[in-house]
């Protein structure tokens, strides 16, 4: 058993999405204990509970079509389920990349955050000078 299953679930992610039903129920369990499985698109949700159902009964998935769906049905609920300083951190990555400017971590988070809080409304589209 382990420990952490979203760690296990985030290095699936990060090396090659390969749909198990170890990989499966730990991400579904991560967003309900998080609150957002329920946010996510309901044809998100519906794939990775048949996949789920599908892998219990003793099936193998090969299809390159379903294993791309269920990657990004994956990527969908991880998005929401990331805590908002790992979302932060990359979105002040992107805005000081796009803006040529070197920052560290701890500026970039601040950078993000700032974005992050500002009205959809009232934010400018960040152009290269």
């Amino acid at each position: 058993m382990l420990i952490y299953p979203w760690l296990f679930v985030a290095m699936l992610l990060a090396a090659g999405f390969v749909p198990s039903l170890l990989s499966l129920s730990a991400l579904k369990s991560r967003a309900l204990r998080r609150g957002v499985w329920f946010r996510a698109r309901p044809a998100a949700r519906a794939l990775i509970d048949a996949a789920m159902l599908y892998l219990r009964r003793g099936g193998r998935i090969r299809s390159p079509a379903l294993v791309e769906a269920l990657r990004r049905a994956a990527e969908e609920v991880l998005r929401l389920a990331a805590p908002v300083r790992v979302l932060a951190r990359a979105v002040g990555y992107a805005i000081a990349r796009r803006l040529g400017v070197e920052v560290d971590e701890e500026r970039a988070l601040a950078l993000g955050l700032q974005w992050l809080n500002t009205p959809r409304r009232w934010r400018k589209e960040v152009t290269t000078p």
